[in-house]
C-alpha cells in the first residue's frame, strides 16, 4: 500500500485558505500597502503554490530583510508572518493537489519507512517537553499580563501581545513542520538544495545591507567611531544580539558554498562573500560574535577535513588559492581591529562588561522567589515588565501606551519613574524625509503638569544618530494646545554620493521624571513656516510609528538565552530547551560522518550559536527564534538515509 500524505485533502485545502485568508487580511490592513506590494503578495503565495521549493528559498532568503516594523509601526506582528502565512498556504495547497485520489503516487513506501526512523526517541521526547513548557509558559505569561485579549499589532512589552510576540515562533515551528517534511519527502536533494540556497541568499543580503549602512551612514573605513553595525534587524531597538545570532547561525553556509563551487567563478564569488562577511563581523564590534566566528570556522574546518565529502575535482590552483584566502582573511581582521581604537576599546572592556552582566543576572535572580516560578518561570513574555518592576531591577526609561478609546487619537508618552538619568533615553519615533535649512516643529501636546520635552530631527539608520535638529521646551499644563518651537542644529541634506540616501527619524522624548503627555502629533515645516514638510498624527492608529531607546537597553533582555528561558519558562522548560539541543546536535554530528554531510554547515551554524548564546538573548527576537528553531527541527525531520545528499 502506497502512503500518500500526511493530512487528507480537505483538511489541507482547508488549512491553506484559512492561512491565505488571514495573509491577506493582514495585507489588506499594512500601512505601506499599494497595488505592488499587493502584486507581489499574490505572487508570493502563486509562486509557492507553484514552485513549493522556491517558496522555501524565499521563506529563508527573505527572513532578514521580512520585518518593515520602523515604517509600518506593528510591534506584534510583523512582515514575516505574513510572507510565512502566504508561503504555507500555498505549500498547503500544493499539498492538496497532489493528494487527490486520482493524483500519481509521489514516492516509494521504503524511503518513508527509512525516512521515519530519522527521528529518534530522545529528539522526540525533548521536542514533546519544550513543546509542553512552551504552552504553560504561554498560559502563565497570558493570564500574568491581565489575561486580557492582546492587541497583535501595537501591543507594547508589558502586555498581553508580548506574550503572543514571544510565543509566535513556536507556533510557526508547528505550522511549517509538517510542510518541510512533505518537501523532503517528495524530493530530498531538491529540499536540502533550497534550504542551503536560501540561508545563503539571506547572508547575502545582510552583508549587503551591512555594507550599504555604513557607506551611507558612517563611511566604509571609519573605524574608529562608536558605530556598530546593525543591518535591517529592526529588533534591535531595544538592544539584544539579533545581527550577532543571525551571522553565527548562517556564517558557515560562506565556507560551504567555497568548499562545494564547482566553477571558478563560484569559488571566487563565495570567496568575495567570506571577505565581506569578516568586515561585518568585525564592524559588529560584538566580540562574542568575533569569538564564534573564529571558533566555528575552525570547526567547520576540522570537520570538513575528517567528513566523507564527495567534492568537485580540487585543482592546483584551488588549494593555493585557498590556502592564500585563508591567510588573507586573518590578515585582513587583523587590519580591520587595528585600525580603529573603538575594537581596541571593546576588548580592553570585557572584564568590566562581564561583571555587569554578572550583576544583570543576579539582579533577575530574584524574579524566582516563588517555587512555581522557579519550575514554570514567570511566563513567556513577562520578563521586561516582571524585571523593572523589581527594586534591584533596571528601571524603564519611560513609556509609549496607545488608547484603545473610540475619538482618541492621542498616544500617552511617559518619563522614566524615579531616575532623571534615564530622562530621553526612550522616546516616541517615526521615519521623517530629510530636507536642507532650518525648521520648525508644531507639535500639538496636552500635559497635567509642567513637562519638558525634547524634539529631535536625526540622520539615523536604527541605533545611531549621526547629526540632529533638536528643539527643546515646555508644555504648560492645560488643554491641548500646538507649540512652534525652532530647531537648531547642522543642516541635515545636501550630500552628494552614497550619503545622500540617508534617513531621518524624528523623536519626541519627555525629559523629566514622574511627568506624562499625551501627544496628537505634529507638522515639520519650513524656516518660513510655509510649506509643511511632514506631517504625523495619529488618524490611522500607531501605524507609521514606533519608539527607540538609546544607549539603555537592559530592561528588555537578559543578556544570556539561558537566563531568560529559566527566568519565563522555569528550570522545566530551560533543561527541556538544552536536552533538545544537545539530542539534536548529537544526532546530527553522527550522521555528519554516515553520509548525510550537508549537515555540516547546519551543525557549525547551531553550534557557534549555541555558545553565543550564553551571553546573547534571543526569545525577544521573533525572527531570530524561528530561523534557529527552524534549523533544528530540519536537522530532526530530514535525514537518515545513509549517503552523500549534497547538493
Amino acid at each position: 500500500m502506497i502512503r500518500r500524505t500526511l493530512w487528507p485533502v480537505a483538511g489541507q485545502g482547508a488549512a491553506a485558505l484559512c492561512l491565505w485568508a488571514l495573509a491577506f487580511g493582514l495585507v489588506g490592513i499594512h500601512p505601506l500597502l499599494s497595488l505592488s506590494t499587493g502584486l507581489v503578495a499574490v505572487g508570493m503565495a502563486v509562486m509557492s503554490a507553484v514552485r513549493p521549493y522556491w517558496g522555501l528559498v524565499a521563506l529563508m532568503g527573505l527572513l532578514p530583510v521580512a520585518s518593515l516594523s520602523i515604517w509600518s509601526g506593528w510591534r506584534v506582528t510583523d512582515e514575516l508572518d505574513v510572507l510565512l502565512l502566504l508561503i504555507l498556504g500555498g505549500g498547503y495547497a500544493r499539498e492538496a493537489w497532489l493528494s487527490r485520489p486520482y493524483a500519481l503516487p509521489r514516492v516509494p513506501a521504503p524511503h518513508i519507512g527509512v525516512l521515519s526512523l530519522a527521528v529518534g526517541w530522545p529528539v522526540r521526547l525533548a521536542w514533546g517537553a519544550v513543546l509542553l513548557t512552551w504552552a504553560v509558559s504561554a498560559w502563565r505569561g497570558w493570564v500574568d499580563a491581565g489575561a486580557s485579549a492582546p492587541d497583535l499589532l501595537w501591543d507594547g512589552y508589558d502586555s498581553t501581545g508580548n506574550v503572543w510576540r514571544v510565543a509566535k515562533s513556536t507556533v510557526g515551528l508547528l505550522l511549517v513542520a509538517p510542510w518541510l517534511r512533505a518537501l523532503y519527502r517528495r524530493s530530498p536533494q531538491q529540499a536540502i538544495r533550497s534550504l542551503h540556497g536560501g540561508l545563503l541568499i539571506g547572508l547575502i543580503l545582510v552583508c549587503g545591507l551591512a555594507v550599504w549602512e555604513r557607506a551611507v551612514y558612517i563611511g566604509l573605513w571609519d573605524l574608529s567611531s562608536d558605530y556598530r553595525t546593525t543591518a535591517w534587524f529592526w529588533e534591535m531597538h531595544v538592544g539584544g544580539g539579533a545581527i550577532d545570532v543571525y551571522l553565527a547561525l548562517t556564517a558557515p553556509m560562506a565556507w560551504w558554498a567555497l568548499w562545494r563551487a564547482r566553477t571558478a567563478w563560484q569559488w571566487w564569488g563565495a570567496a568575495t562573500l567570506l571577505v565581506v562577511l569578516v568586515y561585518v563581523v568585525v564592524t559588529t564590534y560584538s566580540r562574542g560574535l568575533a569569538g564564534v566566528f573564529v571558533g566555528g570556522s575552525v570547526l567547520l574546518w576540522w570537520l570538513w577535513r575528517r567528513a566523507p565529502l564527495e567534492l568537485p575535482e580540487t585543482l592546483a590552483w584551488r588549494k593555493r588559492a585557498q590556502r592564500w584566502l585563508v591567510t588573507g582573511l586573518v590578515v585582513e581582521a587583523l587590519c580591520l581591529v587595528g585600525a580603529g581604537q573603538f575594537a581596541s576599546d571593546r576588548l580592553a572592556n570585557t572584564s568590566v562588561d562581564v561583571q555587569s552582566r554578572w550583576a544583570h543576572w543576579q539582579s533577575m535572580y530574584g524574579l524566582l522567589s516563588e517555587p512555581e516560578d522557579w519550575w514554570w518561570g514567570v511566563g513567556q513574555g513577562r520578563l521586561p515588565a516582571r524585571h523593572s518592576a523589581l527594586a534591584s531591577g533596571p528601571a524603564m526609561p519611560g513609556g509609549v501606551s496607545w488608547s484603545r478609546e473610540p475619538g482618541w487619537q492621542a498616544v500617552r508618552l511617559q518619563g522614566p519613574q524615579a531616575s532623571s538619568e534615564l530622562a530621553g533615553r526612550l522616546a516616541l519615533a517615526r521615519r521623517v524625509p530629510l530636507a536642507p535649512g532650518p525648521q520648525v516643529v508644531h507639535l500639538t501636546v496636552r500635559a497635567k503638569e509642567e513637562t519638558r520635552l525634547r524634539f529631535r530631527l536625526c540622520e539615523r539608520h536604527l541605533l545611531y544618530e549621526i547629526r540632529c535638529q533638536e528643539a527643546v521646551g515646555t508644555v504648560q499644563p492645560g488643554p491641548a494646545q500646538v507649540l512652534q518651537w525652532p530647531m537648531s542644529g547642522p543642516e541635515l541634506d545636501g550630500y552628494t554620493g552614497v550619503a545622500r540616501y540617508r534617513e531621518g527619524m524624528a523623536t519626541l522624548a519627555v525629559m523629566q521624571t514622574n511627568r506624562t503627555v499625551e501627544v496628537w502629533g505634529w507638522d515639520i515645516r519650513n524656516a518660513e513656516n510655509q510649506g509643511v514638510l511632514h506631517h504625523a498624527d495619529f488618524s490611522d492608529g500607531f501605524n507609521g510609528w514606533f519608539f527607540v531607546t538609546t544607549g539603555y537597553f537592559r530592561p528588555w533582555h537578559a543578556d544570556s538565552l539561558f537566563m531568560e528561558l529559566w527566568v519565563e519558562r522555569g528550570l522545566l522548560g530551560s533543561l527541556a530547551h538544552v536536552m533538545l539541543v544537545a539530542c539534536i546536535l548529537w544526532q546530527v554530528y553522527r550522521r555528519c560522518f554516515t553520509g548525510e554531510t550537508w549537515l555540516l554547515p547546519i551543525l557549525g551554524g547551531l553550534v557557534s550559536c549555541s555558545v553565543l548564546l550564553c551571553v546573547i538573548s534571543m526569545t525577544e527576537l521573533p525572527r531570530l527564534s524561528f530561523l534557529a528553531g527552524g534549523l533544528l527541527l530540519v536537522s530532526s525531520l530530514w535525514g537518515g538515509v545513509l549517503h552523500d545528499r549534497s547538493p
